[in-house]
């Protein structure tokens, strides 16, 4: 199955919430229902989804998303990253250092 460019979006999108999500070495259950349901809702393949989260399962480094596909839409990955820092109802330290990484990154003025 050849990815399209939105399906390969997508997917570099969920990489970086992962690792957004794992800033703090813990994942909420809340926020793997965030990525989870994101990931189904931008038809990102089920196998790779599930191969994605396995990796927060056995805390290892999680994927390093292509930042050249997510420099074509930044807002709309900001958008994501920051909706889930606050899906657990707080902002951790981490996850605020974390989303202002990713607006330099992506090359967005603050």
């Amino acid at each position: 199955m050849t990815l399209t460019a939105e399906d390969r979006f997508n997917i570099e999108v969920i990489k970086l919430l992962l690792q957004v999500a794992w800033v703090d070495r813990e994942i909420t259950k809340t926020e793997r229902m965030v990525v989870l349901g994101l990931g189904r809702s931008w038809s990102v393949p089920e196998a790779e989804l599930h191969a994605m989260m396995d990796r927060l399962d056995i805390g290892g480094t999680m994927p390093e998303p292509d930042l050249e596909v997510l420099r074509t839409r930044p807002d709309e990955v900001l958008e994501a990253a920051r909706a889930l820092c606050v899906s657990d109802g707080k902002l951790a330290e981490g996850e605020k250092a974390m989303l202002e990484r990713i607006t330099s990154r992506l090359g967005v003025t603050p």
